[in-house]
């Protein structure tokens, strides 16, 4: 197994919280217009490798030190949430840009908590990822986990330059089923909006509303509790000719000028998690062991 090498960092200076504090600090200033968290990350090539050149971030996010694990160049982060989760009136800013023929992979640690939203008021988040000429960058945030009464609505947009590909995997929950909250959310508003080598190529529009359009019945999710889309952005995606998937995941794969997206139902978001992984083959926290250097 080869030895994980950190990649050169510089950051700007972080404010240090604990979860607790955290908590009771984004509850206090939740005010509809107020923004709570920011997260940017640049990635550029220096010489032979993938440099982390600037990274800033507030509560509730944390980063770990990039990392080179394969040897081969590549840049890896680990997003950590230092808070309980997406609160009401959160307004979140994700910005992550790649420079020319860099290669940067983020993932989440661990799941995304959306919590209850009583009076309706929403959780905003928007995220921004963008990748230069020849660049590529994969974003795999954790699984969303929207707990009884949530309120989400989340912009993601997305810019490729000519050579450069996006990776993005996101997978949603219905929520603690454990405790009874199976499709209790109140709506989830997920759009996102792809531009390929400066022409728009994809638009999504996705709204959830489980109370007035039930995701349990046939045409929808059926009796799948996790769904995942993965949307590959850029004109070199192909897709693998015999991907192992297992027979316990449904998947479906479209594609158009600009962009491929592939939909899957599973019975856990890591089995759905493990099935994206089979459609990024450079991505070097991602690579199955059949596609390992």
């Amino acid at each position: 197994m080869a030895t994980a090498r950190h990649t050169p960092i510089r950051t700007r200076p972080i404010v240090s919280t604990d979860a607790a504090t955290c908590a009771l600090e984004r509850r206090a200033s939740s005010s509809i217009g107020s923004e709570i968290g920011a997260l940017r990350i640049r990635a550029e090539q220096i010489g032979s490798r993938t440099a982390v050149v600037d990274a800033y971030r507030t509560a509730p996010f944390h980063l770990g030190l990039p990392n080179d694990r394969d040897g081969n160049g590549a840049a890896e982060l680990i997003i950590q949430g230092v808070g309980p989760g997406y609160l009401p009136g959160d307004r979140l800013t994700i910005d992550i840009s790649v420079g020319g023929s860099a290669t940067l992979a983020v993932r989440g640690q661990g799941a995304t908590k959306l919590f209850p939203s009583p009076h309706g008021v929403p959780a905003n988040a928007h995220v921004s990822l963008s990748v230069d000429a020849g660049g590529r960058l994969m974003y795999m945030p954790g699984e969303l986990i929207p707990f009884r009464q949530a309120v989400l609505e989340q912009d993601t947009r997305i810019n490729v330059a000519q050579g450069g590909a996006v990776a993005l995997g996101e997978i949603l929950t219905p929520g603690r089923i454990a405790m009874g909250e199976e499709y209790q959310f109140t709506r989830l508003h997920l759009n996102v909006e792809a531009r390929n080598e400066g022409l728009l190529c994809l638009i999504e529009r996705a709204r959830l509303d489980p109370i007035r359009r039930p995701l349990i019945r046939a045409g929808r999710h059926g009796s799948y509790g996790i769904a995942g889309t993965l949307y590959l952005i850029g004109s070199d995606w192909s897709m693998p000719t015999s991907p192992l998937i297992p027979d316990t995941i449904r998947w479906a794969a479209a594609e158009g000028v600009g962009f491929k997206l592939v939909r899957f139902l599973g019975p856990t978001a890591q089995a759905v998690g493990a099935a994206m992984k089979q459609f990024i083959s450079w991505s070097p926290s991602m690579r199955t062991p059949d596609q390992a250097v």
